[in-house]
């Protein structure tokens, strides 16, 4: 019998470093009570070539993502939300289902400009949680 494929329509993408590496920050974000998908736990990580897939199409079926790149290097963040915004913006418009946390001391400070230009900047995971409880 085959398996079913998870459903992943209307989930809130979160794109950042596995919890363990940020202070849980996916634990915190997620006692909001929102659907969430999570490639950490609902993607097939045995591989590259399984993960990848089931990301993209996580991806593009999201109604909202979370970007948050701690402070460390977040080349998977930067590309999940490249992905996500190009999918789902028209002409360049504003996401308000963006959601960035930009913490005060990450660092370089000239990239939040061009990331508002995109979604909503934050500075911290409960104010992530508050902008997602108000555009339930």
């Amino acid at each position: 019998m085959k398996e079913q494929e998870p459903r992943i329509e209307n989930k809130i993408y979160l794109a950042g470093p596995w919890n363990i590496h940020a202070n849980f920050w996916k634990t915190e974000i997620k006692k909001g009570g929102l659907n969430y998908y999570d490639p950490e736990i609902d993607s097939n990580q045995a591989s590259s070539d399984t993960l990848f897939p089931d990301d993209l199409k996580a991806i593009r079926k999201a109604s909202k993502m979370v970007v948050f790149p701690s402070n460390i290097p977040a080349e998977a963040a930067w590309f999940e939300m490249g992905y996500f915004y190009a999918t789902h913006a028209k002409d360049n418009e504003k996401l308000d289902s963006l959601i960035v946390i930009w913490k005060e001391d990450r660092e370089p400070k000239w990239a939040v400009k061009f990331l508002k230009m995109a979604g909503h900047i934050v500075g911290s995971v409960e104010d992530a949680i508050k902008l997602l409880n108000v555009s339930k």
